[in-house]
């Protein structure tokens, strides 16, 4: 986990929606949305976002410097996991 973690998406034409592989993201996470998407959090069980186009920093407990610490109680794993998700707002739905 580095200090500061870049979570962006680079959208194909014919994908709706797309979630960040990782969950361990480290507070001030800088999060990149394009103009054509938006973009939500999932942490702690609830939803913050949605994020427009632009720059922003996300916060969350996963301090880089003592999480290796924080996870040995969890078996090794974080247990202030953190989810992007990405919506491609650029591909149309014909929904009635």
């Amino acid at each position: 986990m580095a200090l500061v973690d870049i979570v962006k998406w680079d959208a194909s034409d014919n994908q709706y929606a797309w979630k960040f592989p990782s969950k361990e993201l480290a507070t001030w996470t800088q999060l990149i949305v394009s103009e054509s998407q938006e973009a939500v959090l999932m942490h702690g069980g609830q939803m913050e976002g949605p994020f427009a186009a632009g720059r922003h920093t996300l916060s969350t407990e996963n301090i880089p410097i003592i999480s290796g610490l924080m996870k040995l109680p969890f078996g090794g794993k974080s247990p202030f996991t953190a989810e992007v998700w990405f919506v491609n707002k650029s591909i149309p739905l014909n929904v009635k």
